[in-house]
């Protein structure tokens, strides 16, 4: 039950992630905005997520959990409902903020608790968790779609009430969960991050969510500008997605057998030439296409990067671990989503995708580099305290 609760909630806090998405450019035009306004809505929800979780992850880590549901719950849902009513760029930018701290926080403590005591098969776990996000964010346009035909604010209503209702049981049973737990401070986070596979693992999560972040703002312009209709881009949503919602479990179990670095490094070196051709698209199909194979190698890229970070940590510090790969995620993602629309409104998608191709060859470089001074053994899972 507790692993049903945490998928579907996370499932429906990316829904609302998705709705905004594929309404970006209607929203544009529906209010007069700027592309730099749009580029800040967009990457409101990343900066929220990257604060409250470097703030609030220790705390999980120490066993503070059900305060800790009640408030991501809370704050998820209240912006969701804000959207629908929001007029104006900082309105619009503040309801994704809030979906951005209650769906990262929840993010962080149902990876906690559906890890439990140890890490043993918690590269499927955190897989699963992944594809629900995934499988929420893609499911988000075509809901959007459907809802969207009785109103613009009817989605957001909808995906609102769907969090109430599953929030309930989800404050109980996150709240509730027998966990790892330690001592953490907020100072380990530094100390994470002078190890070799936490520093692969950070260099492989800039490289996805640089492009997550280039994607999310700008997917539903280049569509449009493709000739894809609102119903047309949900559609492709859905098959660029497909992937991520069976891949990422197998992914997870695979880099838990053979290990992190195995999985992820390969990864990354196809996914260069792969986002080069993202930008390269000149149809609907075309896109779709290289969307398709990008979320492929996304599958790998990301959980490769997260059984780098169980490496270290076990079950005990997962929280914290998990906030420092998500910290450089969602600071790339913002930054990335803020300039994503104005460097494609001023020069088009082959140079966007084919720049953060090109900072991904730096990233690569660093990875070898970083690999070479791997010396230690995965840590083995500590004897834990059960805590709820």
């Amino acid at each position: 039950m507790l692993s049903r609760v945490c998928y579907l909630f996370n499932f429906l806090t990316a829904v609302s992630v998705g709705l905004v998405f594929v309404f970006l450019a209607d929203v544009q035009d529906r209010y007069g905005l700027a592309d730099w306004e749009l580029g800040f809505i967009a990457s409101s929800g990343f900066v929220a997520a990257l604060v409250t979780q470097l703030v609030m992850s220790p705390f999980a880590d120490r066993g503070l959990i059900k305060p800790l549901v009640i408030f991501s719950v809370v704050t998820a849902t209240a912006g969701t409902f804000l959207f629908a009513i929001g007029t104006s760029s900082w309105v619009l930018a503040s309801s994704r903020g809030l979906v951005g701290v209650g769906g990262g926080l929840f993010t962080v403590l149902a990876r906690k608790a559906l890890l439990g005591m140890d890490t043993v098969n918690g590269g499927s776990k955190v897989g699963k968790l992944m594809s629900t996000g995934v499988g929420g964010f893609i499911a988000g346009p075509a809901i959007g779609a459907l809802l969207g035909t009785i109103s613009f604010e009817a989605p957001f209503v909808v995906i609102g009430i769907a969090t109430i209702v599953v929030g309930i049981p989800a404050i109980k049973l996150v709240g509730s969960a027998p966990i790892a737990t330690s001592q953490a401070q907020h100072g380990d986070i530094g100390r994470l991050i002078r190890r070799p596979r936490i520093q692969i693992a950070l260099l492989v999560t800039f490289v996805v969510f640089g492009f997550v972040g280039i994607f999310d703002a700008v997917v539903d312009r280049y569509l449009t500008d493709l000739g894809a209709s609102d119903a047309g881009t949900a559609l492709v949503l859905i098959a660029i997605g497909a992937p991520l919602l069976v891949l990422p479990s197998k992914a997870g179990a695979l880099a838990e057998r053979i290990g992190g670095v195995r999985v992820a490094v390969p990864a990354v070196v196809v996914a260069i030439p792969s986002m080069f051709a993202f930008g390269m698209a000149n149809s609907v199909l075309l896109l779709a296409c290289f969307g398709v194979v990008q979320g492929v190698i996304e599958s790998f890229e990301a959980m490769g990067s997260q059984m780098l970070i169980l490496e270290v940590t076990g079950a005990e510090r997962a929280a914290v671990g998990g906030a420092a790969i998500d910290a450089v995620g969602l600071t790339t993602g913002a930054i990335s989503a803020s300039l994503a629309p104005v460097i494609y409104g001023e020069f088009g998608p082959r140079w966007l995708f084919g720049g953060w191709s090109g900072c991904a060859v730096v990233a690569l470089v660093l990875i070898a580099w970083r690999a070479t001074a791997i010396s230690e053994p995965p840590a083995t899972v500590p004897v834990a305290v059960s805590n709820s």
